[in-house]
This record gives C-alpha cells, structure tokens and sequence, in this order.
C-alpha cells in the first residue's frame, strides 16, 4: 500500500479536528417552562466548562470570537440569549419589558443555563467559569454566590450586588477577573465597584483592569488591545488548573 502524502495526512487530521469538535443550537428550559436558545459548543473531548451571559443591548452571538479560542483551548462554551434577545422569547427592552423585570427572571434561567453545561458529557465540573458583560456580568455575579461549583468568574462591566461581593470575600476558590472604563456612562462608577470587589477576594490570582474611556462591555476590547490577550491568557489558565 502506498504511504499517505503529507498535504492529504494534514487533511485528514484537520476533518478529524472538526468532527470532534461541536456547536449546536440548543433550549435551555427556565423554571416556567419557558424555553430559551443558546449555543453550546464543545472541544470534543473532556475539559472545563465556561457559560457566558450576553449584555443587555446584544445577544449570544456576541461572544462567537470568545468561545471560538475557549473551544480551541479545550474548553465546554455555553452561551444563552436572555429572554427577549436574540432568539429567546419574552418582553424586548423598551417595548413592554423593563430592566428591573428581566433581572427579576434571568436568575432562574441562568441557574438552569449552568445545570445544562454541568450535564454536558466531558465537561469537568470541579474547573467551571461563568461570566458576562453588563447585565450578564451582575447575573453572574450572583450565580457564583448562589452555586459554589462556580470557580471562575468573569465581570465586563457590571457591577456584582452586594452578595456577590462578600462571597468573593470569603471564598478563596473564586478567582474573578474584572474590567471595566473610568468613564462608564451606562453603569457610571462601575470601575471603582469593580476593583474594590477585587481588592477584597480572597483569591490571590483575582485581576481587575480598568481602562480610560468610556466604553461599555464588549466595545473595550476593540478600544484596548491588551485586554482580549490578557483575559483569555487569565481564563485558559484559571480554567485548566
């Protein structure tokens, strides 16, 4: 039998890469029934679990750049749209829904988002991160403080309630990886929340960057370059110990 050439041998590996791999549209179920989509991606083999919570002016998709380098980092991505985003039924901000209703239900559906990745086969449930941006960021705050299997935490721009903020204080197993702009107009202050929150982990390789500006969420990663590098350097780290 004739030896494989090296460009075919290169092919069948990369076919055998993508077929491990997987993205698929799934339902999340809230407690009312209520089914929400979100995309759960999977590296193809067994590895920590990441569920990332969108803001409040996008949706799921927004993270794809995110989950694409966790994926090929051996890492289980779940992203979700919160009801009355993307595809996920429910109130839409300013026409009938309002702010204060959707962080009333998302909870529930956050909690059920992580019970669906922590099912998930191959996914580690001793190395599992949750974060988000804006509104995403607060629910998750409060999901770290609700669900101790949660040991890493991402926060772009949202400011934890105060909940969240004392069990970051007394859990030293919850690294929390923080940023936000100085300028904030959407959550003005939030920088300074941010990094007192941080201060006061009991985590040592907790981080917070704060950047001039004013730049809310996703927008501070085309606004500072370092940022991307250094929270996926800080998330694949945390994520594979």
């Amino acid at each position: 039998m004739r030896s494989l050439g090296f460009g075919l041998v290169v092919a069948l590996i990369l076919a055998n890469t993508v077929a491990l791999s997987a993205q698929t549209d799934v339902d999340i179920v809230g407690a009312d029934g209520v089914k929400l989509r979100a995309t759960y991606s999977s590296p193809g083999k067994a590895g920590p679990g990441m569920l990332l919570i969108h803001q409040c002016n996008m949706d799921r998709s927004s993270w794809s750049a995110l989950t694409k380098k966790l994926v090929g980092a051996g890492v289980h991505v779940l992203a979700m749209d919160l009801r009355g985003f993307g595809e996920s039924p429910g109130e839409k901000l300013g026409s009938g829904g309002t702010f204060q209703n959707l962080m009333k239900v998302s909870p529930g559906d956050v909690d059920a988002a992580l019970a669906f990745l922590l099912d998930q086969k191959g996914v580690d449930s001793a190395s599992i991160g949750a974060g988000g941006a804006s509104c995403g960021a607060m629910l998750t705050a409060d999901l770290a403080s609700r669900n101790e299997s949660v040991k890493t935490l991402m926060l772009l721009s949202g400011p934890p309630s105060a909940a969240a903020v004392a069990h970051m204080a007394a859990s030293s197993e919850l690294a929390v990886f923080a940023a936000a702009t100085s300028g904030d107009t959407v959550t003005p202050g939030v920088g300074e929340k941010l990094s007192a929150a941080v201060e006061g982990s009991k985590n040592e390789s907790s981080t917070a960057m704060i950047f001039e500006g004013s730049e809310h969420g996703l927008p501070m990663f085309a606004k500072n370059p370092a940022l991307g590098p250094e929270l996926f350097a800080w998330l694949t780290g945390r994520l594979q110990q």
